[in-house]
């Protein structure tokens, strides 16, 4: 008897088990959904046109498709862009054992129509197209793995927090904040030549806000910060504490809704109106800000400020430097600096070189004695100040003219300030 009733509580303990999963699987099946649908509607009023065709919920998965517009290539024409509908299938998984690790998993698979798999193949270079595979988390993070042949994408602990509404009779602007925040970013890039490129982000976010007064951008505001920025290639650079933030003023909203309706949803037809919009879009002077621009490498601390503004009378067939005020300050190390002017004249010097010629030639001396000259002549002509171990722009445009470090200079002296950092 007692044996009887120790099995009726342990067949009890299961059904009660299997309820509990059930119930909790199908409640977490519906908050998937809704998620799921918020997506592709926060998606498509993004600017990338993603439709849900469907959706088929059971209490354990569900199994979804979503049409998504790419403009790709003409297969007649590669330098026209086409629309092409391309079906992306969604298999989710929701319970009973992937709820005890995570909400929910879900794989996504491109599926391209027959007449478009040759274009997409090009394209992820390869006969392999994407697959992600994503675990949303109960705390409500997202980690995310996607495979081509071209590249491998993780994200872990992705968090997305959008209170922006858009704003009534436009298709496109948007007022209120917004957040992208992750743990960790790890891309796996394979070139043409087959060099692997490797970019980390860690503790990476992006914040964006903005308000809309009088049919102007009156806050505009986009930040970037992370922990560490590794990029690992022929060479590696480490940044730590990488930050920059972007700020828009006077942008008239009529212009630019219209500017991105016409390059997200029919690009051979930006060009029409464009001049209107140009015009539109001049006749609010508005300026663009890059503030507290600052990273730390291995070199030490780099900064720097800018500010590009129009002061014309918007006119655009007068476009040129005296409609325009600027301001640019930077701060760098100079062993920074050396060290990007070393790399830039140590390739062009190991790519002048023919066969044979590298016996001959001693690239490294070649390269510092380059190096060392090259210095000189920026120094010479006052692009930077040198101050103790750092060098130092202080720019201003203003009438078309050019102060550069507390001397008139010919604009086109702000080149030079290109090569060391490309």
């Amino acid at each position: 008897m007692k044996k009887a009733r120790k099995a009726e509580k342990i067949v009890t303990a299961v059904a009660l088990v299997v309820v509990v999963l059930s119930a909790s699987s199908y409640w977490a099946g519906s908050q998937i959904e809704q998620r799921f649908r918020e997506s592709a509607d926060l998606a498509t009023r993004s600017g990338v046109t993603v439709s849900m065709v469907d959706y088929q919920r059971g209490i354990f998965g569900a199994t979804a498709r979503t049409d998504v517009v790419f403009q790709m290539p003409s297969s007649e024409d590669p330098t026209v862009m086409e629309p092409v509908t391309v079906p992306i299938i969604h298999n989710i998984q929701h319970g009973p054992f992937p709820a005890l690790t995570a909400v929910a998993r879900i794989r996504s698979e491109v599926q391209p129509a027959e007449d478009s798999v040759e274009q997409f193949n090009e394209l992820f270079g390869g006969d392999l197209l994407p697959v992600s595979d994503a675990v949303i988390g109960w705390a409500g993070g997202l980690h995310l793995h996607v495979v081509s042949p071209r590249f491998d994408l993780t994200i872990k602990n992705l968090a997305l927090r959008n209170d922006t509404t858009l704003v009534e009779g436009f298709k496109r602007v948007f007022t209120g904040t917004a957040s992208v925040m992750l743990d960790n970013l790890l891309l796996r890039e394979k070139r043409d030549n087959g060099a692997v490129r490797v970019i980390e982000l860690e503790n990476f976010q992006v914040k964006v806000a903005a308000s809309v007064k009088e049919g102007v951008l009156d806050t505009g505001t986009l930040m970037f910060e992370a922990r560490r920025v590794i990029v690992e290639g022929e060479e590696k650079e480490i940044v730590d504490g990488p930050r920059l933030a972007l700020l828009l003023e006077n942008f008239d909203v009529r212009a630019t809704d219209a500017a991105l309706n016409a390059m997200l949803d029919d690009p051979e037809e930006q060009e029409s109106g464009q001049e209107q919009t140009m015009a539109l879009f001049l006749h609010r002077q508005p300026s663009f800000t890059i503030q507290d621009m600052r990273g730390r490498w291995p070199e030490g601390l780099a900064s720097g400020n800018f500010r590009i503004a129009y002061t014309g009378d918007g006119n655009p067939d007068d476009l040129s430097p005296f409609s325009l005020s600027g301001d640019l300050q930077l701060e760098l190390p100079r062993t920074l600096v050396m060290r990007h002017i070393n790399l830039q004249v140590f390739r062009e010097i190991n790519d002048s070189l023919e066969d044979g010629e590298e016996n001959e030639v001693n690239v490294e001396k070649e390269t510092k004695e380059q190096v060392s000259k090259q210095l000189g002549m920026l120094l010479d002509k006052g692009v930077f100040v040198e101050k103790g171990d750092t060098l130092n722009v202080d720019a201003h445009l203003r009438n078309g003219e050019l102060n550069l470090n507390g001397k008139s200079q010919p604009l086109e002296i702000l080149f030079e300030l290109i090569p060391p950092f490309i």
